[in-house]
């Protein structure tokens, strides 16, 4: 289902990070915490920040400032390069890959898929956590915020990571929120959203999924699909 019989082709999987391969919220909130302490404000809990995330680090902070009593002297600069400073001293505090995750990109490497990484988090942030959960490889390429001058839903950022990926596969978006799915959208590729609470989205998705283990069983309808459209 994933080989080249036939002239078939593997699938090319591009992978959000954030909420998606990893849970990353209480580690950006225990960052965002300190320089929210730092400016003499209550903390905020994970849950209420994990609505800030998704958009990039810049977002983020103008969100939680704004959430929390506004952007001190209306300049959001210095407040962004202080989180990126606690963040960035070490984003893998509080990390941790969600169940199955490793397995199923074994597995999904076996198979003959390529895989990469198109995230919103800062290029190097996001290379030093998936190389620290030991993600890359089979990880082989990424796309992070400041690899281009764009963000998602920008196309740019899914082709980037895509062309960083041998064969002409299929590309395939997996994401856990809209602005993945607006990316996957924009940039003429299938997309596959990650649902661990099992809730449907108000947006549109060619397959969905809550547990990784059933990630390459997805995958297989979504080819069978593909197979059937084109013999029609």
């Amino acid at each position: 289902m994933f080989d080249q019989v036939a002239g078939r082709v593997s699938f090319r999987l591009i992978f959000d990070l954030d909420e998606t391969l990893i849970d990353s919220v209480p580690s950006l909130t225990a960052a965002a915490n300190v320089m929210l302490g730092e400016l003499g404000r209550a903390p905020v809990e994970p849950a209420r920040y994990k609505s800030f995330v998704g958009h990039g680090m810049r977002q983020q902070v103008k969100r939680v400032l704004e959430a929390t009593g506004g952007v001190p002297g209306g300049d959001l600069r210095p407040h962004l390069a202080r989180m990126i400073a606690i963040y960035g001293a070490d984003p893998l505090r509080g990390t941790r890959t969600y169940p199955g995750v490793s397995e199923t990109l074994h597995k999904l490497a076996e198979q003959g898929c390529q895989m990469a990484v198109c995230t919103q988090k800062p290029e190097a942030q996001a290379r030093q956590i998936l190389q620290g959960l030991h993600l890359m490889p089979p990880i082989q390429g990424l796309t992070g915020g400041g690899t281009l001058d764009v963000l998602k839903p920008d196309p740019a950022m899914l082709h980037h990571a895509a062309a960083q990926l041998s064969g002409d596969g299929q590309v395939v978006m997996i994401g856990d929120r809209d602005v993945d799915a607006q990316t996957a959208a924009n940039a003429g590729a299938r997309f596959v959203l990650f649902a661990p609470d099992g809730q449907q989205p108000a947006f549109a998705t060619d397959a969905t999924f809550s547990d990784w283990a059933d990630l390459p069983a997805v995958l297989s309808d979504l080819r069978a699909k593909s197979d059937l459209r084109v013999q029609a």
